[in-house]
């Protein structure tokens, strides 16, 4: 999926469209249940797939109808996510979960996000903040393939470990 857009240079339109059928599935939450039953016959499947393809491009109703037709659409949540990650390393996004013992400023938060984005080599940093006073101080910095532990706790926790191990 994520190549074929590529190639037809339709990243950005097939991300937005994900993200609507993702909308419409969770709104729906009986949705895909009701696509993988047993119980339900396969021409009203077919009518519900239809219906999702009706306002779809002809990429994402292949995609669509390519999972139906070999009883993959309980993997459509697994694709969506596949193509979100692949799309976001194709534009240098990076989602970053970043921990703190207290909250952040606006300016703190541009500085972090800035750093952030310097030391992934990323154009944009998606970050979500958390607040956990059992840090004490610091920054932990979780990303979908790295951890970055600078809060107070785990260094000393570390100490601790050392005095100990003496």
């Amino acid at each position: 999926m994520f190549e074929a857009a590529q190639e037809t240079d339709q990243l950005q339109a097939v991300s937005e469209e994900l993200v609507s059928l993702r909308q419409v599935m969770a709104q729906n939450p009986n949705l895909l249940a009701t696509l993988t039953a047993v119980t339900v016959k396969l021409e009203d499947k077919q009518a519900l797939i239809d219906t999702l393809k009706s306002e779809a491009s002809s990429l994402v109703a292949n995609l669509l109808q390519v999972t139906f037709d070999y009883g993959r659409i309980a993997a459509l949540p697994f694709i969506f996510t596949d193509f979100d990650q692949r799309y976001a390393d194709a534009i240098g996004q990076l989602d970053a979960t970043v921990t703190t013992a207290v909250a952040l400023t606006d300016d703190q938060q541009s500085a972090l996000s800035q750093a952030i984005a310097n030391k992934f080599h990323a154009n944009t940093v998606q970050m979500t903040t958390k607040v956990d006073a059992a840090l004490l101080g610091g920054v932990k910095v979780q990303t979908r393939d790295a951890l970055i532990d600078g809060s107070v706790a785990t260094r000393l926790g570390k100490l601790r470990a050392q005095l100990l191990a003496k």
